[in-house]
């Protein structure tokens, strides 16, 4: 499996096709459903492109990489059944390769950006396949660029992913929400920064429940209510501050 063309040319697509070259694999082509996102990554990676489904060439390996509601339609529209074909989707199904004979999950458990260089040594790859073949060959994949592989089925997998969005992209936006707070009394991010990094370094060294802390973990429901009426000006905010403390309070109760 050299030749691999990726189906998609955004963060994942970028960021793990340069990899793979990087490491030896020979990047084919790359489809985009527009030109410019299509000849922007084939620019980088030195190689040809396509925007036709069915025109694509004949690679080793097809590396889907889009967005998770577009993975059965274009799968469905690419005709070769043969040919291996992977998704990088935590959330998607290995069924959704039903009409193809070899196929795969080759999904990073990690946040792309394209602005933002990521090292892949220790990256957990989660792996599923239809058949040991295509494991294997999927296995070899990942071990030339990662020393973290793991063979995750799509019941796995989809509570793994929630868990990533939680403990990943919730956690971003709260990170968010707390400096459009300390703006809006002209104070700096940077005071949070030493609380984020000791909180996160105890839950990651530790279990995260063993390290809980703060006002509704105490039962302190003066304060709670003290930062409810405080938040008073934002409904939403107001009633996502109530509804994570009380999950923390009733948590609580049921250890």
């Amino acid at each position: 499996m050299k030749n691999i063309t990726f189906i998609g040319a955004g963060n994942v697509a970028t960021i793990l096709s340069m990899e793979l070259q990087r490491n030896g694999y020979n990047i084919l082509e790359v489809w985009s459903k527009t030109e410019k996102s299509a000849k922007i990554l084939a620019d980088k990676l030195s190689c040809s492109y396509c925007v036709d489904l069915n025109n694509l060439k004949s690679p080793d390996l097809f590396i889907v990489a889009i967005k998770d509601d577009h993975i059965r339609d274009i799968v469905n529209i690419i005709q070769n059944k043969e040919t291996p074909i992977v998704h990088t989707s935590g959330s998607v199904g290995i069924d959704v390769f039903s009409n193809k004979n070899n196929f795969g999950v080759f999904y990073p458990l990690q946040t792309f950006s394209k602005e933002f260089s990521l090292n892949f040594n220790n990256l957990p790859i989660c792996i599923e396949a239809n058949n040991e073949l295509t494991q294997r060959d999927l296995i070899k994949i990942g071990n030339s660029i990662s020393s973290n592989i793991h063979l995750v089925d799509s019941k796995q997998r989809e509570k793994l992913h929630i868990a990533a969005v939680i403990s990943c992209n919730f956690t971003n936006h709260m990170l968010t929400i707390s400096e459009g707070l300390l703006k809006d009394s002209e104070l700096e991010f940077d005071l949070l920064k030493p609380l984020i990094k000791e909180t996160l370094e105890k839950a990651l060294s530790n279990s995260p429940e063993n390290v809980q802390t703060g006002p509704a973990f105490r039962k302190d429901l003066e304060i709670v209510q003290k930062h409810i009426n405080l938040l008073s000006y934002d409904d939403k905010l107001k009633k996502l501050y109530s509804l994570i403390s009380k999950h923390i309070i009733s948590s609580k109760s049921d250890v």
